[in-house]
Parts: C-alpha cells; structure tokens; sequence
C-alpha cells in the first residue's frame, strides 16, 4: 500500500525482535541494528516487544545503543523508511517515554482492544480446521466456557496465543485418551471431544 501511494520505494516487510538489534558485547550493536535498518529501507520495519530495548527498572546500554543507531537512521532516511514498534500497552508506554526522540518519531499510537471470548473460541475453531481436527458444538461449548473463566486476563495471556496453548493442551489430553483405546480410528485420532478441552486448573499451569 505505501509503495503504491509512493511513500516508499519498495514496500516489503521486516519483522524483528531485540535478538535481532542487540549483538553479544558493546559495541557491536550498533553496526548489527544499522545492518537490519539498512535491509529495510524502501519498506516497513515491524520491531515486536520492543519495550524489551528498555528493562524496566535497569539500564540497559545495549538496548540503548540499538535505539539510538535506530533513532539516528529513521532520521536519516525518514523519506524512504516506515518503522513500527508494537508490544504491550502499559510496556510501549514506558518504550516511549524511555526517550524523547521516541516520544517525537513515535507521536501516533493505536491500541487493539483484547479478543472477548466469542472471538477466541472462534480463532480455536479456525486453528483446528488449519490442523485438520474435527470438532463438535459440545467441544466449543466447552471451549468457550474455559475461555470464560480467564476473561479478565485475556492481555496478560496473549489473546492469540492463549488459544494456541488451549489448542496444544487438547492435543495433549487427546493423546492420552486415545493411548486407552485398543484401535483407534482415523476418526478418532483428529477428533477433539468435549472431555478434550484441558479444565481451568489444567491449563492454568501451562500459562506463562
């Protein structure tokens, strides 16, 4: 879209984390970040967690020389570069305010509300029929009813990723259900029961 609205001259897409921008000893980050800055000029760069720049409650002179090369670079090259920066709001916040060249280069923020539990129990319908499982409407009942009982932590968990560790944990309870089973049938083996769908105790130890 920005290519074609000629903002940026290519228009391709680089995501990365801190692993990618901070090097192993000081001063070695700097021409690291550059390098991935460098690969991503003519399009968009989408830096994920970036909060992670900026422990809280610590200094953190790699993270900080990563910021800067990057800071000086969106300058640089501010005609023919998009940069995004995306995380957890309470932790952008702090990201932000850690610099004032942030706050000024990064003056529009756009906050994504939390999936509800309608939502999630959809995005675990469609994981399944990616992974070819079969389910019925008592397993997303039951699925929806679990969502429930973590409502008012659906940010804290992930929103998308609190799904993927439901999906996991009824692959998980699937296989020991069926290691009972003398031959189970091709059915069987990509069918999710309701008794499939981990309890909130169950899954609660999974949660990080």
């Amino acid at each position: 879209m920005y290519k074609n609205l000629g903002v940026l001259s290519k228009g391709h897409f680089l995501e990365v984390d801190r692993t990618n921008l901070v090097a192993e000893y000081l001063g070695q980050t700097a021409p690291k970040t550059a390098k991935v800055v460098e690969s991503a000029l003519g399009g968009v760069l989408f830096i994920d967690e970036a909060y992670s720049l900026v422990p809280d409650g610590r200094g953190d002179m790699y993270g900080q020389e990563a910021i800067n090369t990057l800071l000086k670079m969106m300058e640089d090259h501010r005609e023919d570069l998009v940069v995004i920066v995306a995380g957890y709001k309470g932790e952008m916040s702090r990201f932000i305010e850690s610099n004032p060249g942030l706050k000024s280069r990064f003056a529009r923020s756009i906050h994504f509300e939390d999936y509800c539990p309608s939502e999630l129990t959809e995005i675990f319908k469609v994981r399944c029929e990616q992974h070819g499982y079969l389910f019925s409407e008592k397993t997303l009942e039951a699925v929806c009813l679990l969502v429930n009982q973590f409502e008012h932590q659906i940010g804290e968990l992930g929103n998308g990723r609190f799904v993927r560790n439901i999906f996991d944990r009824c692959i998980a309870i699937q296989c020991n259900r069926l290691a009972a089973l003398a031959q189970p049938s091709k059915i069987d083996l990509k069918t999710f029961q309701p008794a499939d769908v981990p309890t909130h105790e169950q899954l609660g130890q999974y949660l990080v």
